[in-house]
């Protein structure tokens, strides 16, 4: 069995990885901290065979530090934002503040598993992507790689529950400000998310992007459905023949023909995607997940299990369909 610290449990992305944890056959969580500073500072002093930070942006990154150095031998995974962007300026420019640890940025592995499996096998820190970065990134990066779609001109329109706003009491996330309503937020270019979009677009695909990016919070508990817009001239079912190409064998990927719905997502690790013809010249490409499995805790542990060398698919969770 494999020790396992969690730094974070009483959130919304912490309770998950508990309760996701609690069913893995090669794992054990040895000690798990609250929401208290001390209470983290002291699971520092613990050792484990893996960490999952389940912080908040502006605090994981110390501990992800100082967890590598006391425990070099150890695989440290970030949920927070702290570690996806590549310098200390990028992350100046989203999260609006100076980083804790700038010299990690640009030497950790990003978690989207699909797309950089390679680099997460064996690797001591990797950082976990964000919900809405994967809704688009799995969708858009075999597509964008392969010049099937324009890098201008993209319009993405995501829909999530209202626990991925966390779980600190806000007026705005109160039962009768969200029961029953539809809202956006951060539109345009501002969402925290764009810019982890564009830094892996321009890793792993080689191009940049003008994206255009408006998240909406919908009155339900979990989950995210995105549409992308994009321009292309390329026959939808080519792009389906690509998507499925690049997936083929991905265990919680699934290309489908019609528009998934949350309900075939949520409590699952698994990522729906269709593809539809738009007017002419252009192409519609549907995502769903569940923001809190797929989207933050079973994306990370699905990484623990590479990085463990622990079968990928221990103690996650699949769809019946």
């Amino acid at each position: 069995m494999k020790r396992i610290g969690l730094f974070g449990v009483t959130g919304y992305t912490g309770r998950e990885l508990r309760r996701l944890l609690a069913m893995h056959p090669d794992i054990e969580t040895t000690f798990a901290t609250g929401s208290g500073h001390l209470d983290h500072e002291l699971g520092l002093e613990r050792e484990a065979d893996a960490y999952l930070l389940a912080l908040p942006h502006g605090i994981a990154a110390r501990f992800a530090d100082t967890l590598r150095g006391s425990w070099p031998n150890a695989v440290v995974i970030d949920l927070s934002g702290d570690l996806r962007l590549p310098s200390a300026e990028s992350y100046r420019t989203w999260y609006g503040t100076e980083h804790a640890a700038p010299a990690l940025l640009g030497h950790v592995p990003y978690g989207l598993t699909e797309i950089n499996r390679k680099q997460l096998g064996g690797a001591k820190l990797i950082s976990n992507p964000g919900c809405y970065a994967t809704s688009v990134l799995l969708p858009s990066l075999p597509l964008l790689r392969e010049q099937l779609v324009s890098p201008n001109g993209i319009i993405v329109d995501s829909k999530s529950g209202a626990s991925g706003a966390g779980r600190a009491a806000r007026e705005a996330l109160l039962f009768c400000e969200v029961d029953e309503d539809l809202k956006a937020y951060s539109p345009g270019h501002q969402h925290r998310h764009v810019g982890e979009i564009e830094a892996v677009v321009q890793q792993h695909a080689g191009c940049e992007i003008s994206l255009t990016f408006c998240p909406h919070l919908l009155p339900v508990k979990r989950g995210i459905l995105s549409s992308l817009y994009f321009r292309s001239e390329t026959p939808p079912e080519q792009l389906v023949a690509a998507l499925r190409s690049t997936y083929a064998g991905e265990p919680f990927v699934r290309i489908v023909e019609k528009p998934p719905r949350l309900q075939d997502v949520v409590y699952t690790n698994e990522c729906h995607i269709s593809v539809h013809a738009g007017a002419s010249g252009n192409v519609i490409v549907f995502s769903a997940l569940d923001n809190l499995v797929k989207g933050a805790a079973g994306q990370a542990i699905q990484n623990l299990n590479l990085a463990l060398g622990l079968p990928e698919k221990s103690g996650l969770p699949v769809s019946l369909g």
